[in-house]
C-alpha cells in the first residue's frame, strides 16, 4: 500500500508539474530575466535591495575513503575532496516573491520580475546537485495562481528540492541554521513571519516556538506557495550549493538549544544505538542480534520518533558513541562534543557520504559500516534509498572496540 501511495503522489506531481507548463494563466508573473548575483542586484539604486554578507568563501577540504566514490548511487554526484564554498550572505527585498509550485525548486523573484540566481534553489533531476539559474523551472511556467500578499517582513526557511520538504535532516542542516545568519545580520527583531514547508512537521515548529518564535508568525507553503512579502528575508545556502557543511551550524544549534536542554532530568546512556523500528523503511534486519551484542558494552536503544527536540539534543550531546543505520535522524550529531565516535550502518545500495562530512566538520571518529548485497534487497523497487539491511555483526565488534579505544579529540 505504502508503493501505491507513493506512486499515486509522484503521478499527481508529475501530472500536476505538466500542467503548469502548458496552461496558459497569469504568465506575467513569470520572471523575465535573471539577476545572477546579490550583490551586485543590491548594489543598483532602483534595486532598494539590502545585501550583508555573513562570511567570506573559502576552500574547503574532506578525505573521501575509496568505498564512498566506488559505492556510491550512480545517480549522486561523487563526494568532493576539494569544494569550493561561495560568500555566506543575506538578502532582503521590497516586494520580493517566493514561488515553489515545483517541489524541486525554489524561486525568489525581485520587484522587477526578475529571478535572483544565488538565492533561488533548483535541483538536476538526474543526481540530485544543484543546477544553474537558468535552469529553475519557473522560467518555463506557464501557469501561475496569483500570489498570497503578506504584511510585514517574511523570512524564507526553505531550503529546496523534494527531499527537504519533509526531512528533519535537511531541516537542521539546511533551513534552521538560516536564522543565525538573519541574527549575524541584524534582522532577527525584524522579521514579522518565518515561511516553512509545513506547519504539520512537528519538529519544524517545535523547533522555531523553543527559539521564542510565536505560533502565529509561523507560514508554510501548502498555504503560501506563491507569496509576495512586503519585505523579504532570504539567504544563500547554508551548505553552499555543495555536500560540504560549515562548522558555524553546529555552534548555532548548540548554542541555541543546549542551554534548554541542559535543564532536562532525564538522564541517557554515553553509549546510543538509534533504531528505525519507527521508520517505514532502512530498518536493521537482525536488529535483536546487533543490540545482543552491544547489552554488555551499556548501549541503550532509542527510537527518535519518540524524543523531543530538546531530548534528542541532550541524548546526542552526552553521546560517547553513536551508532544507527543511516537516516535523517543521525543529523543530531550536531549536538556531539568533538572526540564522540558514529558508527553508521550503510546499507549497499546507498554509500553516501552525508555523515562522512558531518563527522568531519565535528572533529568525530566515523566507522561507516557497509552491508553485502541480500536477497531480500532485489525484491523491492525501491532497494536504492528504502532498503533494509542487514549489519554484519563481526565487522560492528570490530569498529565498536576502535570506537571504544578512540582518545578523546580536539577541534584543529
Amino acid at each position: 500500500m505504502s508503493f501505491l501511495r507513493n506512486f499515486l503522489f509522484r503521478a499527481r506531481r508529475r501530472s500536476g508539474s505538466i500542467l503548469r507548463d502548458l496552461v496558459p494563466y497569469n504568465e506575467h508573473y513569470r520572471p523575465t530575466h535573471i539577476h545572477v548575483n546579490s550583490q551586485a542586484w543590491a548594489d543598483r539604486p532602483e534595486s532598494d535591495a539590502t545585501y550583508s554578507e555573513i562570511y567570506s568563501g573559502y576552500v574547503s577540504e574532506l578525505q573521501v575513503p575509496k568505498e564512498f566514490i566506488v559505492l556510491r548511487p550512480s545517480y549522486y554526484d561523487p563526494m568532493l575532496e576539494q569544494e569550493q564554498v561561495p560568500p555566506v550572505f543575506v538578502l532582503t527585498l521590497p516586494g520580493g516573491r517566493i514561488n515553489v509550485d515545483n517541489g524541486n525548486s525554489v524561486a525568489i523573484i525581485a520587484a522587477d520580475n526578475g529571478l535572483v540566481g544565488d538565492a533561488s534553489l533548483q535541483f538536476s533531476a538526474s543526481n540530485y546537485s544543484l543546477a544553474p539559474a537558468a535552469t529553475n523551472p519557473v522560467l518555463r511556467q506557464r501557469y501561475f495562481q496569483p500570489p498570497v500578499r503578506v504584511q510585514g517582513t517574511v523570512c524564507s526557511l526553505l531550503s529546496g528540492g523534494g527531499a527537504a520538504m519533509g526531512n528533519c535532516y535537511h531541516w537542521l542542516l539546511d533551513s534552521l541554521p538560516r536564522l543565525h545568519l538573519v541574527q549575524e545580520a541584524g534582522l532577527w527583531n525584524s522579521i514579522d513571519c518565518f515561511l516553512i514547508y509545513s506547519r504539520k512537521h512537528r519538529f519544524a515548529v517545535e523547533s522555531l516556538l523553543e527559539l521564542g518564535i510565536r505560533d502565529e508568525q509561523i507560514l508554510d507553503v501548502q498555504q503560501h506557495s506563491h507569496l509576495q512579502a512586503e519585505r523579504l528575508v532570504v539567504t544563500s545556502s547554508v551548505r553552499g550549493g555543495g555536500h560540504h557543511a560549515p562548522l558555524w551550524v553546529s555552534d548555532f544549534m548548540k548554542q541555541a538549544y543546549m542551554p534548554a536542554a541542559a535543564k532536562l532530568t532525564r538522564r541517557y546512556s554515553p553509549f546510543v544505538y538509534i533504531s528505525r523500528r519507527d521508520a517505514a523503511f532502512r530498518r536493521v534486519r537482525n536488529e535483536a542480534d546487533v543490540e545482543a551484542l552491544l547489552a554488555p558494552y551499556g548501549f541503550e536503544t532509542y527510537a527518535l520518533s519518540e524524543l523531543s527536540l530538546l531530548e534528542k539534543a541532550a541524548l546526542f550531546a552526552g553521546a560517547r558513541v553513536v551508532i544507527g543505520p543511516v537516516g535523517a535522524g543521525l543529523v543530531n550529531i550536531l549536538f556531539c562534543a568533538p572526540g564522540t565516535s558514529l558508527i553508521e550502518f550503510l546499507p549497499r545500495n546507498l554509500v553516501v557520504g552525508d555523515y562522512l562530512d558531518l563527522t568531519t566538520r565535528l572533529h568525530m571518529a566515523h566507522y561507516p559500516l557497509i552491508s553485502c548485497r541480500d536477497d531480500a534487497s532485489g525484491r523491492k523497487a525501491s532497494a536504492d534509498r528504502q532498503d533494509d539491511l542487514t549489519v554484519d555483526l563481526q565487522a560492528l565488534g570490530t569498529a565498536l572496540h576502535q570506537a571504544l579505544r578512540q582518545p578523546q579529540m580536539q577541534p584543529a
